[in-house]
């Protein structure tokens, strides 16, 4: 197998060759990759594949995919469009850059770095492998910013997304209503009434800033009726809480008080969460 140097652009995606460790590039059999189990995408553009694969049938493949080594094969880390090109040509062999060993928090933050270089993900799916990396890999909001290369505040609102109910969400994936609406929407109590309003936006065809109008009124009502800013103090806390339950916990502050919201996802993240609190039945 002939060794080689990755360019710039797909080399600062991954990991460094620790010695011994050496990366290669080999022709791999396709039958023998399963895909990431960490792709953060779940919608392929059918079409865009066709033509992709068109593109690979009379060019052959500009740059290989990337794959880690496992038991009986390969997992793809890096080049889901071009391995659904292979496997829609029916190719047995598609050029890969091979690694020996990859972390489960590599192969996370590659295909989530990946697709949002190219803007491949709708937000939904974002805001989603956001999520799954702080739960999985223990991150604070801090950190995963940092590892992905966006502000914290974007990552913040990402994952608010996620709180809207699930009728929302499909209309976001499907492109009917946008992110930056969805968030304006966020502000409106009630799940019915989010609904009603995100049916209503779309059909209407609201602006974000018309929105914002209809659901905060005039630029003094809008104040009043603003969550207070959280404090680094408060922020800091939310991340420690995040961190020792491994899962999403909000922090709101009030005039007096405030109240704090731990999530949990199924019953063995209940349980989780009773034994951290120590209210776990002996």
């Amino acid at each position: 197998m002939k060794r080689i140097a990755l360019g710039r652009g797909l080399d600062a995606l991954l990991p460094t060759s620790k010695p011994g460790e050496d990366k290669e590039i080999a022709e791999v059999e396709t039958n023998r990759i399963r895909p990431n189990r960490y792709q953060p995408r779940k919608q392929f553009n059918d079409d865009k594949i066709t033509e992709l694969a068109e593109s690979v049938k009379e060019k052959g493949f500009i740059q290989p995919i990337v794959v880690a080594r496992i038991d009986n094969g390969f997992e793809l880390v890096v080049g889901e469009r071009r391995y659904r090109a292979a496997k829609m040509l029916k190719l047995e062999n598609i050029p890969a850059i091979v690694y020996d060993k990859i972390t489960r928090q590599d192969m996370m933050e590659i295909a989530l770095i990946e697709n949002l270089q190219r803007e491949n993900l709708n937000p939904i799916e974002e805001a989603q492998a956001y999520q799954q990396l702080l739960q999985e890999c223990s991150l604070s909001q801090e950190q995963l910013a940092l590892h992905v290369g966006k502000g914290r505040s974007n990552v913040a609102n990402s994952l608010r997304l996620l709180t809207l109910p699930d009728k929302i969400l499909r209309m976001v994936i499907d492109g009917k209503l946008s992110a930056g609406a969805a968030r304006v929407i966020l502000a409106v109590p009630g799940e019915i009434e989010k609904i009603k309003l995100a049916e209503k936006a779309i059909d209407e065809g609201y602006s974000v800033r018309e929105l914002e109008k209809l659901v905060y009124g005039d630029s003094r009502k809008r104040s009043a009726r603003r969550t207070p800013v959280k404090s680094s103090l408060l922020l800091s806390i939310e991340d420690k809480l995040k961190n020792k339950f491994q899962t999403k916990v909000s922090i709101t502050p009030r005039k007096k008080g405030g109240r704090i919201v731990i999530e949990y996802y199924n019953n063995n993240g209940l349980t989780r969460i009773l034994e951290e609190l120590k209210l776990s039945e002996d």
